[in-house]
């Protein structure tokens, strides 16, 4: 919990009394000052060894308390301490701080009248020399004396559900003096510590109709010593300086206007909203000519010479130069980030609202609406995500800021092509980045471009030519199902429906085909449909179903090369080495072992690969030699008809023909003596047989074509369709399609 003494004594889980409210943080001894580091805000108070004169170690609600009262009268309390950390403390502070430390006993009794002494700043009520409570005169905002009754109020807290509004003391009057009341002198000693912020003195300058985003409208601007006054048609604001804790001076990326953001804390209110950062905005070209209310010595005094009684330039420039000084605080300006247009910021939204996110040197900053400061040191971590998902590629992105304390800022609508400058800014910060939704894809994945979340490096082309020769053969070698059209010598596949229509003269319709990939863990669902029309294709192009059937499996695959050799050796181990890696960065990580990879290692799978490349092409020029003397037979395209057979009405005695029941077992595929062609009629084209039939036709294109009525040069030896009706004589004859149905009293065929 602390740290050696020649180094100082830090303490974690101390809190401050802040107006009422706990206030945790980091308290460190330091031999040169006391610091405490707010976690909320980041904000650092430091005490110098010489401006400490009196500290206070009492036991309090939350252990023991430590009161640090300061030359200045600031009255601080540190709460959370342990007993052990007593000896520790008190030592330091001998040792490096000019100050007495005091031991106190509280009064536990509970009662509520005793003695009050005004120490300084701090009011002390204590009974039989103990004290029950202590209150800070600094968090006093007014008091009113009535009679012999004094009552305080104290400022509010907004960031806390219960505080202490006020007390009230009753002091008796025990002397005859009219000019010495004991209640007057009370509140004459209340009001003087108290943190009354007063109109007092001359304004020191004036910036009159000055344009403000946060509160929006327009206000005149008046510099007093103390505080800030904003002055506008409807509201009123004074600001104390103590309460200002940053200041950042932003350039638009228009380049034609600057805001000048001042960040606030407790926060100023307007009605129920509380703003914490206030937004000026400036136009560059405006030019302003100041005078200072102020003499030449409190400039050389006070404000150490670094203002000039008459100051003239940009609006902008004087007044944050006289807000730097008055103010005591430094100005934040954008360090070395530039992003993709030459600017400092980087244009997207948060909630709804368009701004600027500036990536300053330990922060992110916002603005315009609602302006919002992250500091890195408390970003838990960084996450890129897309702004839409669906079909093709975002031109945008997300960056989602996670805090330690839980809290999530989205700044949506981000260009692409700020990712790699927005990256490699997070990286040399040392910020980690991560993706908590995006399960096993990453960042790089939404823009398709090559970059990984840990690509910042040039393009390695030779890892493109590797994937590209390997989607290449996959491609080839693929026995991914595909959609196929219809194929001449192919039994259709009908149904009594269609059969009915065909009867009909109507045009069919082909049945739709679906494919659908189940949604995987990673989660991608696709959904394919093939069109209810007939695919057209070009003249002389043939179909993927066409190149497919033309695909001999006899044929020599093309051998791997000696990178997928090595990569087939060496991927599990890659898999173990980085869980969770993806797709995409494991060929990245490959690539750059291959890459860095001994020429002797090298050697042995190029080896490898060449004798497999020499085995593949003796295969190949033996494979083309058998196939110039054997030619593979290939089914030719069917044409399409214009006419469809009809049954005839006459049938045998034992065998009725009907389109009642249709069998298409290739067993039937044989037409018997006995049975006689069909008459053709018009009927929508024939439809593709099942899959499983379609292997086994493919084998024999010769009979398919036969009994389908091919074109090919078989068909010679098939007779024509006889004509049992009164149908033209131009007229194509379909293929035969055997209609069966099982004989029956009283049944007659159609």
């Amino acid at each position: 919990m602390r740290m050696a003494d020649a180094e100082g004594l830090d303490y974690k889980d101390v809190a401050a009394i802040v107006r009422g409210a706990l206030c945790f943080g980091r308290l460190r001894f330091h031999p040169k000052a006391l610091m405490f580091k707010s976690q909320a805000t980041g904000k650092i108070d430091q005490f110098g060894s010489a401006d400490i004169c009196e500290t206070h170690w009492m036991r309090a609600s939350r252990g023991y308390q430590l009161v640090v009262i300061t030359n200045s009268n600031a009255v601080t309390k540190f709460v959370g301490l342990e007993e052990k950390n007593k000896d520790q403390i008190k030592r330091f502070i001998r040792d490096y701080y000019d100050a007495t430390f005091i031991e106190k006993e509280p009064f536990v009794k509970g009662w509520n009248w005793g003695s009050v002494d005004f120490a300084g700043p701090l009011m002390v009520f204590h009974n039989d020399g103990k004290p029950l409570f202590e209150v800070p005169l600094p968090d006093v905002s007014t008091a009113t004396v009535n009679k012999n009754e004094v009552t305080v109020e104290f400022h509010q807290d907004d960031d806390t559900d219960m505080s202490l509004v006020e007390m009230r003391f009753y002091v008796p009057n025990t002397t005859n003096d009219a000019d010495d009341i004991p209640a007057d002198n009370f509140h004459k000693s209340v009001m003087k510590y108290a943190d009354v912020i007063k109109a007092t003195g001359d304004v020191i300058v004036k910036f009159e109709q000055v344009l403000l985003q946060t509160p929006r409208g327009r206000y005149d601007v008046d510099m007093y010593p103390s505080f800030l006054r904003l002055h506008g048609k409807s509201y009123d604001y004074k600001i104390p300086y103590t309460t200002m804790i940053r200041m950042f001076l932003l350039p638009h990326n228009d380049q034609r206007s600057v805001y000048f953001v001042i960040s606030t804390d407790p926060p100023i209110r307007q009605g129920q909203t509380r703003y914490p950062h206030l937004v000026i905005q400036f136009i560059k070209d405006d030019w302003s000519d100041l005078t200072l209310e102020l003499d030449e010595e409190t400039i050389a005094t006070k404000y150490e010479g670094k203002l000039q009684k008459e100051m003239a330039g940009p609006t902008y420039e004087t007044f944050s130069k006289v807000m730097k000084f008055v103010v005591g605080q430094k100005i934040f300006v954008p360090g070395n980030f530039v992003s993709s247009s030459g600017s400092q910021a980087i244009a997207c939204s948060h909630k709804a609202n368009s701004g600027f996110l500036y990536p300053l040197e330990k922060g992110f900053m916002y603005v315009v609406k609602p302006p919002v400061h992250i500091r890195f040191d408390e970003v838990s971590s960084v996450n890129f995500s897309r702004v839409a998902s669906g079909v093709g590629q975002s031109r945008s992105f997300d960056l989602e800021i996670e805090t330690n304390t839980g809290a999530n800022y989205i700044f949506a609508s981000i260009e692409k092509k700020e990712y790699s400058k927005l990256f490699d800014f997070l990286k040399s910060k040392k910020i980690r980045i991560q993706n908590t939704k995006g399960g096993d894809e990453t960042f790089a994945d939404d823009f398709g471009d090559g970059h990984s979340a840990s690509d910042n490096e040039m393009p390695d082309h030779y890892l493109e030519k590797m994937k590209k020769e390997g989607e290449e053969r996959d491609s080839e070698d693929s026995d991914e199902s595909e959609d196929e059209d219809f194929v001449a010598g192919e039994t259709p596949d009908t149904s009594p429906s269609s059969s009915s229509e065909s009867e009909e003269g109507e045009e069919g319709e082909k049945k739709k085909k679906k494919k659908v990939l189940k949604e995987t863990e990673v989660g991608k669902q696709r959904e394919r449909k093939s069109s209810p029309k007939a695919r057209k294709e070009p003249a002389g192009k043939k179909t993927k179903a066409q190149r497919k059937a033309e695909r001999d499996p006899n044929k020599p695959k093309k051998p791997p090369t000696a990178y997928f050799l090595w990569l087939g050796v060496n991927r599990a181990n890659i898999k173990d080495k980085n869980p969770g890696i993806t797709v995409t960065e494991i060929a990245k990580k490959a690539g750059e072992m291959w890459r860095n990879l001994d020429a002797d290692e090298k050697q042995e799978f190029e080896d490898k690969a060449n004798k497999m490349k020499e085995e593949y092409n003796a295969a190949i020029i033996e494979y083309n030699k058998t196939a110039a003397q054997n030619p593979r037979p290939v089914p030719s395209p069917k044409a399409k008809s214009t006419s469809s057979a009809k049954p005839s009405s006459k049938s045998s005695s034992s065998t009725y023909k009907s389109k009642e029941i249709i069998n298409t077992d290739d067993d039937l595929s044989t037409d018997s003596d006995e049975e006689k062609p069909l008459k053709p009629k018009s009927s929508p084209p024939p439809k593709p047989a099942p899959k499983e039939d379609k292997k086994r036709k493919r084998e024999e294109p010769a009979s398919s074509s036969k009994r389908d009525g091919s074109d090919s040069s078989d068909d010679s030896d098939v007779p024509p369709p006889e004509d049992s009706g009164s149908s033209s004589g131009g007229e194509v004859p379909a293929p035969q399609t055997k209609y069966e149905v099982e004989g029956c009293p009283g049944h007659r065929a159609r």
